[in-house]
């Protein structure tokens, strides 16, 4: 069986985070967003992976995943939907089962029922019971099978967004050649599976029940974060000298923490340095990074980033890779702001 990821995307929500990289080379706690859907496949049993990039998101990800094995890098010409990347995979694919996950997905629960379900199916889709599904792909299942899905309908017909995992024979490759563009322009993945349906194929709904994010915003990279923190293993590589550690602490290996209170779930990347800080709960600090004389609670601050005596707490903070964050100068606040920035003060 084949395993497929989907990462050519831009990410425009994550702006201006995804601005200079792709966002699936984000970290979440430490590990960028990519490498973990590879384990997500490996942990599934799937050990022949593809990855289709952009041209421009390529070397991104190919950093991301240096540590993650042998993978098979497919490039996405031009952007125009799921369905046409998973035809510019089509030679890769080998007409072999494809266990296929949208990239910017994180799961907490294995995928291995996904792939079970193609015993008895053409396909299966994962789903998940969600508050708001009228801000998802709807699916409507009767007794584990697929009915139909709805693309953010506004009158939900069920709680169970489609988030973003697939399994497949290889014939529905055929269904997918066989779409034409939709309103948007892009050739839909999803509505496969609606032909499939039509034609009398069977497609299961496998239902998961633990933590799921899309990572499409960056409220919704914090959530990840605060998860992932939580599952780490405490460890110290690094040296802690004259500072308070409590909890589910990492402090990796080259990171110097000085004069500081870290209070876990926190992780501290390579290289970095933590002098006379605050830190915690739920804080990452990327590699390389530098925090001197702050406060953060609910942060996650990418490498290279300094954040240097500011005036005031930082909370539910996302500081890209070398940003500065520091106190006013004598002449007043200053701010300088990218495209798509976000600023509350």
């Amino acid at each position: 069986m084949k395993g497929l990821i989907l990462a050519a995307g831009r990410g425009s929500r994550l702006l201006p985070i995804s601005a200079t990289r792709a966002k699936h080379a984000v970290p979440v706690a430490g590990v960028p967003i990519i490498a973990r859907a590879v384990q997500a496949l490996r942990d599934a049993g799937i050990q022949d992976i593809g990855i289709v990039t952009s041209p421009s998101s390529e070397t991104d990800l190919r950093d991301a995943t240096q540590d993650s094995g042998h993978l098979t890098f497919i490039r996405q010409s031009e952007a125009l939907g799921t369905g046409h990347a998973v035809l510019a995979a089509h030679a890769f694919l080998e007409h072999q089962p494809t266990l296929l996950y949208l990239g910017d997905n994180l799961f907490q629960d294995n995928l291995s029922p996904l792939v079970a379900a193609l015993r008895d199916a053409e396909a299966a889709l994962g789903v998940k019971a969600v508050p708001n599904p009228q801000a998802y792909g709807v699916a409507v299942v009767q007794h584990g099978r697929l009915q139909r899905l709805v693309e953010k309908p506004r009158k939900p017909e069920s709680n169970l967004a489609a988030c973003g995992v697939f399994a497949f024979q290889p014939h529905l490759l055929e269904h997918v050649a066989e779409l034409a563009p939709s309103d948007r322009g892009e050739i839909e993945f999803p509505q496969a599976l609606t032909r499939l349906m039509a034609a009398g194929g069977t497609v299961r709904a496998v239902e998961f029940s633990g933590f799921w994010s899309d990572a499409g915003t960056p409220d919704d990279l914090l959530a990840a974060n605060t998860h992932f923190l939580a599952q780490q293993r405490p460890r110290v590589d690094g040296r802690a000298e004259r500072s308070v550690i409590t909890g589910n602490v990492v402090i990796e290996a080259g990171a110097l923490v000085e004069d500081s209170v870290i209070t876990g779930p926190v992780w501290i990347g390579p290289h970095a340095l933590v002098r006379g800080a605050t830190l915690g709960p739920f804080v990452s600090i990327g590699a390389h990074a530098r925090v001197d004389t702050a406060r953060l609670h609910g942060a996650l601050v990418d490498e290279f980033a300094r954040i240097l005596h500011p005036s005031r707490p930082l909370s539910r903070v996302l500081i890209g890779r070398h940003a500065l964050v520091s106190a006013p100068s004598e002449s007043g606040l200053q701010l300088v702001m990218g495209d798509r920035s976000v600023v509350r003060i």
